[in-house]
């Protein structure tokens, strides 16, 4: 990921659920419902993923990282038997980019592997939204990155459309090439 993306920027910002491994002193307004100031070990609080990145890599951990629901079994059943049925703007807009986030907290790889099949299930409903006249309800159930994979095809086939459509034109031998002299056979035995 980039560190100038704001793509990258925004799904930092997400939130994980987090379990803490300790007490922590002053922290309890990371809690809402929390009244006292500390904030005691046990506590499940759902944190950005940049600071729940921080606390969990720290030795000894402060936190440990749970899996956001949408990666969770129940979930990844509806992708694996549909997953285009799914409206991934409302679910997770940023679908695949948390779930490269948070598959290195997957102790099983199932993240990582929902992932690819989920958007396998999805790529002809990405090609077809890329044709399709109403754009707009095209966009609707997409995640960013489908969107933006869309958009990239909309615009390539525009491009190619008004290529196609400029009409046949002639093909004419470049002017380096009409120039160049090919020695003939006989100018050669003559020397």
């Amino acid at each position: 990921m980039s560190y100038l993306s704001v793509t990258d920027i925004l799904v930092s910002n997400e939130k994980v659920p987090c379990k803490f491994l300790h007490d922590l002193p002053k922290l309890g307004f990371l809690d809402p419902s929390c009244t006292d100031d500390d904030l005691k070990a046990g506590t499940s609080v759902e944190i950005p993923i940049w600071l729940a990145e921080s606390l969990s890599s720290r030795r000894p951990p402060l936190v440990t990282v749970d899996l956001p629901k949408v990666y969770k079994e129940t979930y990844r059943e509806i992708f694996s038997a549909d997953a285009c049925t799914v409206d991934m703007h409302k679910l997770a807009q940023y679908f695949y980019e948390l779930g490269c986030y948070v598959a290195k907290y997957d102790i099983k790889g199932e993240v990582a592997t929902t992932l690819v099949n989920t958007f396998r299930q999805r790529f002809k409903m990405i090609l077809s939204a890329s044709v399709a006249t109403d754009s707009i309800n095209a966009l609707q159930p997409l995640s960013e990155c489908e969107r933006d994979h869309t958009v990239a095809a909309m615009t390539t086939e525009k491009a190619l459309s008004s290529w196609l459509k400029r009409g046949e034109s002639l093909l004419t031998t470049a002017t380096m090439v009409a120039n160049h002299r090919k020695r003939k056979r006989a100018e050669m035995e003559m020397l």
